[in-house]
């Protein structure tokens, strides 16, 4: 991920930093945070038993957040989602006709390198209240981590609405949302495998997206790509991130989304002349083997959200982006009263032309 600042936890909850020091970012952006899908098998017949227990602990925990749902440090968003064993299947991809029901944990942290996500499914039934709830007793089978250092997984972006946060609280305003214990869920959050066409699409989608890591590693690259976020704001898109796959003969995109509102997001990214969207419809349209699962309402999945929570503080703006202007941020700071900084345009081709205040 993009290097940090460093700010305090604000966090009230007992969390488990295991031995890290976590530096929370000031706002959001392209690559500012880091996710992972960690997919846990459900013992056959016991589908409705989790349900139960989901729904019993969130009605007990219904003023949490994401820190009471995986307590550690870092740790932003989380949508557990039940999948009924279709998640990573696309056609012939990743297929297997004993796969059942599953639990799907979508992880938002701040740094995946942390100690805690080395093994992500070890920390989730360690720290997950969940677990001593007794989980475990109805979950069977081998868990599966889905993140960019684990085998055939390739990280493609993580992108943040650098207004998330407000805007989120002004459309769901509860912190913890869990419609498995009957709560309505306002905004679309969905996941999805996407395929990629098999052969030599798929091998030229992979090293593409092995050139584009590699040159996210120069600091120049990275100032500049953390800011480009119009387009995901007009999409009102809170949260958008993709990991590549290698299943089977071809390439799968695992593909999240958290919104404020499905028909907006597909209106301005059609109507948008952005080159990013265009460019980005142009690239589906001609590597994926089904490009209008994604391009064309309404974006279908095999996964049901069962609780989703977000950290009520992780960072936003204060200012609305209608009365955002190119001078101005707001700012977040972790335990302050948040702040203003006044910004002077870029002036090429120095990279940290920034008046800070």
């Amino acid at each position: 991920m993009s290097p940090q600042q460093t700010g305090p936890n604000v966090d009230g909850v007992s969390t488990d930093t295991t031995g890290d020091e976590v530096s929370y970012p000031e706002r959001g952006g392209i690559d500012i945070f880091d996710s992972l899908l960690i997919r846990q098998p459900i013992a056959e017949g016991q589908t409705q038993d989790a349900r139960d227990l989901l729904a019993d602990w969130a009605g007990d925990n219904s003023d949490g957040d994401a820190r009471t749902l995986v307590p550690v440090d870092g740790v932003t968003l989380v949508t557990l989602f039940l999948d009924d064993g279709g998640f990573g299947w696309t056609n012939d991809a990743g297929s297997d006709p004993q796969r059942g029901d599953a639990l799907l944990w979508y992880v938002e942290v701040v740094d995946d390198d942390a100690d805690a996500w080395t093994t992500p499914d070890a920390t989730i039934k360690r720290v997950s209240p969940l677990f001593e709830h007794g989980l475990a007793d109805v979950l069977a089978g081998e868990t599966t981590v889905h993140a960019k250092r684990h085998h055939n997984h390739r990280y493609i972006i993580h992108a943040t609405n650098p207004y998330r946060q407000e805007q989120y609280a002004d459309t769901v305003e509860q912190s913890l949302v869990a419609p498995v214990a009957g709560d309505e869920l306002p905004i679309p959050v969905v996941v999805t495998s996407l395929a990629v066409k098999a052969g030599l699409t798929s091998t030229l989608v992979a090293r593409a997206v092995d050139v584009i890591n590699w040159l996210k590693r120069f600091n120049r690259v990275q100032s500049w790509a953390r800011d480009e976020t119009g387009t995901i704001e007009a999409e009102a898109m809170y949260t958008e991130s993709l990991l590549l796959e290698a299943a089977g003969d071809r390439e799968v995109v695992h593909y999240y989304m958290e919104t404020e509102d499905m028909e907006r997001l597909y209106e301005a990214f059609d109507e948008s002349d952005d080159w990013e969207a265009r460019f980005s419809e142009w690239v589906m349209r001609r590597v994926l083997a089904n490009p209008e699962t994604i391009l064309e309402p309404p974006l279908e999945t095999d996964c049901e959200v069962l609780i989703h929570a977000v950290d009520s503080e992780r960072p936003w703006f204060l200012c609305q982006p209608s009365r955002r202007n190119r001078y101005t941020d707001y700012r977040y700071r972790p335990n302050t009263v948040p702040t203003v900084r006044l910004r002077v345009p870029r002036i090429p081709p120095r990279s940290d032309a920034q008046t800070r205040w």
